[in-house]
């Protein structure tokens, strides 16, 4: 689930704050929409972004952010327009910045934009609609850089925790170097010649994320097992991209989406 940033200006904030105050963390998207308006700047920050945003200290502290559940997926928080101090401070601080560059999207037009308007404009953050939650899901493999994953790994074992899969696949697909889709038959085939092959493949398939740290192991897994005949766009990220660096591995298993299944994640260790 990604959220939307919306700038709105200080006159039309002041006017909406007190009901803003009292129903932004309960109200439905459609009723939050309606007393923003149409006067505003939008920007879009993908899932690890808002996450990493609102469980920052200050911001915690200063705007108290909403973050639903897998049950009520919302992401919301509001700053006015005499208190952005603490939100502009976080994002320009160096050492977020630098630390956070491997994931900054929106965050980096959010970043330029509120220090010229302290003052003029409030803020206000809303998840984006369920619309995303149609999309088809599919068996994937995706590779997540090593520094990204030191950004996001949190949040990925989180979502896993709690069994939201789907949200989960949507923000390991925002911050992926790169992915192999695999249609069902290919998907059992891989557990099927992996079970054969390489059997070690298998549990790391079911634990479904595998950390940096296993990286070697489980493309020596892959390689182990592959018969690039049967599995020709596992071969061929292998040969592109397995090796650019020590990937953590998230194994997107669709049927875990379809069955809402609460299973606890397991990550592998060897």
């Amino acid at each position: 689930m990604r959220c939307h940033a919306y700038l709105i200006r200080s006159e039309r904030y002041l006017d909406i704050e007190e009901v803003l105050l009292q129903q932004l963390a309960t109200a439905s998207r459609e009723q939050v929409l309606d007393l923003i308006g149409r006067d505003y700047r939008r920007v879009e920050l993908l899932s690890g972004e808002w996450r990493l945003l609102f469980t920052q200290p200050r911001v915690l502290e200063a705007y108290r952010p909403t973050i639903g559940t897998s049950q009520r997926r919302v992401a919301r928080m509001m700053a006015a327009p005499d208190q952005l101090a603490p939100l502009v401070n976080t994002l320009w601080q160096h050492e977020i910045r630098d630390r956070w560059r491997a994931i900054t999207f929106g965050l980096q037009h959010l970043t330029c934009a509120l220090p010229l308007a302290s003052g003029l404009v409030g803020a206000v953050f809303v998840e984006e609609p369920d619309l995303w939650l149609s999309a088809e899901p599919t068996h994937e493999i995706l590779a997540i850089h090593p520094d990204v994953f030191a950004l996001i790994g949190t949040q990925i074992r989180k979502l896993a925790e709690d069994g939201d899969w789907a949200q989960l696949a949507r923000l390991v697909a925002d911050h992926c170097d790169s992915s192999v889709e695999f249609t069902s038959d290919k998907w059992l085939g891989l557990r099927e010649q992996s079970a054969a092959k390489a059997p070690a493949l298998v549990r790391y398939m079911d634990g479904f994320l595998t950390p940096p740290e296993l990286h070697e192991s489980v493309i020596a897994a892959m390689r182990q097992m592959l018969d690039a005949h049967v599995q020709p766009s596992l071969d061929a990220w292998l040969r592109v991209h397995a090796d650019r660096a020590r990937y953590a591995l998230v194994f997107r298993d669709m049927r875990r989406e379809h069955s809402r299944a609460s299973a606890p994640l397991l990550v592998a260790t060897g």
